[in-house]
């Protein structure tokens, strides 16, 4: 090869080279005085196009933790013993509403409720009566309502009793020659015996009064009789009744004679 042809080679490509290095500086130059301004840019755009933080959702509570939802019916005002506890409370009665009543004299006899009465249904069966069973609780009075004037003869706080149906009840009367006397058990079955309330009227001075049972030192405000057996009644001026059966013991073949006296007003068993 020629010198002049080698000479004008090397100067091509020394040209080359410097026109490369010339563009990779401008290159450079531009790129930096350019990325400053577009990462400020960015940043700007990325703040404003964050969304606003919001909280976690709370995690759900275990199922231990979880208080169980109460029972359907309304809170009742009574302390929940014995088989309240089984009660569900359906709706609120009145003040004065009437759960038995009979005709006695010029008057009637009336168990009414002196406040707020709570009226449900057994939620379980048991001896006090079937699953759906009515119940009523109230502050209850028995009282002997002549004209508009009410004579209290007896108070029954907090008193619960269960029945089939809503019907009113009704006093058993049972006479007697000096005496009508009525009877009233508002719980229907209890698989111990019924508990009857009693009250007399005295015939001759028309007195109206409660009465209790002496059976020799012991006074009881209630008579307890059998559920199966038949209903006390009148046998010769004494007050017949049949005594409730235990579990495992022979029934009684004979009932419990009670002699009605109305001076200590009370029937004294014989």
């Amino acid at each position: 090869m020629s010198p002049i042809r080698s000479t004008l080679r090397i100067r091509a490509a020394g040209a080359l080279l410097s026109l490369g290095l010339l563009l990779g500086c401008s290159s450079q130059a531009a790129s930096g005085t350019a990325t400053p301004a577009a990462e400020s840019t960015a940043a700007a755009l990325s703040h404003s196009a964050a969304p606003t933080p919001t909280a976690s959702p709370a995690a759900p509570e275990t199922a231990s933790a979880v208080t169980p939802a109460a029972p359907a019916g309304l809170t009742s005002q009574f302390p929940l013993k014995g088989i309240a506890g089984s009660v569900i409370v359906d709706s609120l009665n009145e003040k004065g509403t009437i759960r038995a009543r009979s005709a006695a004299g010029q008057g009637e006899l009336l168990m009414i409720a002196s406040g707020p009465e709570e009226r449900g249904h057994l939620n379980v069966p048991s001896n006090d009566g079937l699953e759906g069973d009515q119940t009523y609780q109230a502050d209850y009075s028995i009282v002997y309502r002549e004209g508009k004037q009410d004579q209290v003869l007896l108070k029954l706080p907090a008193f619960l009793f269960v029945q089939p149906s809503d019907r009113v009840l009704e006093f058993a009367a049972v006479s007697f020659k000096g005496a009508e006397v009525y009877l009233l058990a508002p719980q229907y079955k209890s698989g111990h015996g019924l508990v009857a309330y009693a009250f007399a009227m005295d015939k001759g001075s028309g007195e109206v009064f409660p009465l209790s049972f002496k059976q020799g030192e012991y006074v009881h405000d209630t008579l307890v009789y059998s559920e199966i057996q038949p209903a006390p009644a009148n046998q010769n001026e004494q007050l017949a009744v049949h005594s409730p059966e235990g579990a495992g013991t022979d029934p009684e073949l004979k009932p419990q004679m009670y002699e009605l006296d109305l001076d200590k007003r009370q029937f004294v068993a014989q």
